[in-house]
């Protein structure tokens, strides 16, 4: 299994790069372009009957969403890479945490039937993405500033984000989870 790649990307397609390592190049569909020349992927390898495929992530946290999405039945992984084309893994856990079926339904590929599937599929699974692992659905209060950070935001937007949630205590890391990221994605 190819886990990751690390090398000079060779050529560029509409929804793949072409990554040359060690004078082999792999075929790696990709949710956006990556800039420059050189790039490192976190990667997900799919072996079926028809070939093998290689879909590329630029952090791990994208690649967690987007096996998480998968696992979804209906979503494949064209549906799931045009959803993280579509916005980044927070504004993605948002929609998903808050019931926001009409944001998740814009990716090419994601009906409102599929959309649904997602929410209830996974709104229990992210504070699980949010700590680093899949083993447990619930997120300790004390970790819901690491979730943010893991989710893509910096320690100043995870802080901004935190300033309107209730405190640790007042209600569950799952709301305050949720309540944290709806505010961030009103946020210009």
């Amino acid at each position: 299994m190819i886990a990751s790649l690390r090398g000079e990307i060779v050529s560029r397609g509409p929804d793949h790069v072409v990554v040359e390592v060690g004078g082999v190049g792999y075929k790696v569909f990709v949710p956006r372009q990556p800039e420059g020349t050189r790039a490192h992927f976190h990667t997900h390898q799919v072996i079926r009957e028809d070939g093998q495929f290689l879909y590329g992530f630029a952090t791990p946290e994208e690649l967690a969403l987007f096996e998480l999405l998968i696992g979804v039945s209906g979503v494949g992984p064209r549906a799931a890479l045009a959803l993280l084309a579509t916005a980044r893994p927070a504004d993605l856990a948002a929609a998903i945490v808050s019931g926001d079926a009409g944001a998740l339904a814009r990716a090419p590929g994601v009906g409102k039937k599929t959309a649904e599937r997602l929410i209830v599929d996974l709104k229990g699974k992210l504070g699980a993405l949010a700590s680093g692992g899949l083993a447990g659905a619930t997120l300790p209060d004390d970790e819901v500033a690491a979730a943010l950070v893991a989710l893509g935001f910096s320690g100043a937007e995870a802080a901004a984000a935190l300033r309107d949630v209730p405190p640790p205590g007042a209600a569950r890391a799952e709301e305050r989870l949720a309540a944290a990221l709806r505010g961030a994605s009103r946020r210009p």
